[in-house]
């Protein structure tokens, strides 16, 4: 979280869209995140036969990809290239949907 926050401000300095209604909704988003993610570990272990478990897996998963590709965005709005790892990303994201 804390690198998707670096790189999203270095990406708005960089191309000069710096905005304080963009970062506190980011920074608010983050922290709704976090919330997020700590109330499922004691929800989980309420849910019967090892399914809360696994289900707490599959969100912390997507969770971690999603931030991946949040980083991701923010390298190509830096200038960098990231074909490979969109690429991977979607490849990802793309198997999750089917299964």
């Amino acid at each position: 979280m804390l690198l998707d926050l670096l790189t999203g401000l270095i990406a708005a300095k960089l191309t000069k869209q710096i905005s304080s209604k963009i970062g506190i909704n980011g920074i608010l988003r983050k922290i709704a995140s976090i919330l997020l993610l700590l109330f499922f570990l004691p929800v989980s272990s309420l849910i019967p036969l090892q399914a809360g478990s696994l289900l707490l897996y599959a969100f912390y998963l997507s969770f971690l990809l999603m931030e991946l590709h949040s980083i991701l965005e923010n390298y190509e709005k830096m200038g960098l290239k990231t074909e490979i790892f969109q690429r991977f990303l979607q490849q990802i994201f793309k198997q999750e949907k089917d299964e």
